[in-house]
């Protein structure tokens, strides 16, 4: 069975979108990833799982894939905006991740990520704003209908 087989199997059984599936089939993969890490010694002296910078790249590279499939394949310019969310948190996973494993960038990876999280939170203001502007006008939330606009 391919992988595009088994995500239209999740979604035919738990009756979701082919990209709802898709997030959910990411976030076991990083669960599957969690628990299979290997046990260490914390700094505070107890046992516990700490998972590979691999571990968190491929979760944040499965979750820009999925956003980038979401973007492309919707026409609901809400469902859009939400892909591009996705896709901005993991590239903030991403940086996290190298902020916590390279030590030269621990200081710089938490205020690039703070200013993504800024930039993601006008991102999404605007959008929206625009969004609810345009559904005032047209009454619909797909794109294609908005092409119409500058006839």
């Amino acid at each position: 069975m391919s992988i595009t087989g088994l995500l239209q199997f999740i979604a035919r059984w738990f009756r979701l979108d082919v990209f709802v599936a898709l997030i959910v089939a990411s976030m076991l993969v990083g669960i599957v990833i969690w628990v299979g890490a290997p046990l260490v010694t914390l700094p505070d002296g107890s046992e516990g799982t700490v998972p590979s910078l691999d571990a968190y790249l491929f979760v944040s590279g499965a979750l820009f894939s999925i956003g980038v499939f979401g973007f492309l394949a919707r026409r609901n310019a809400i469902a859009m905006l939400m892909s591009i969310e996705i896709m901005l948190n993991a590239v903030n996973l991403a940086i996290v991740a190298f902020g916590g494993y390279v030590p030269a960038l621990t200081v710089h990876a938490s205020v690039i990520a703070l200013m993504v999280m800024a930039v993601a939170a006008a991102e999404a203001t605007v959008g929206l704003a625009i969004v609810i502007a345009i559904f005032r006008n047209r009454r619909t939330p797909l794109v294609d209908e908005y092409a119409a606009m500058s006839e």
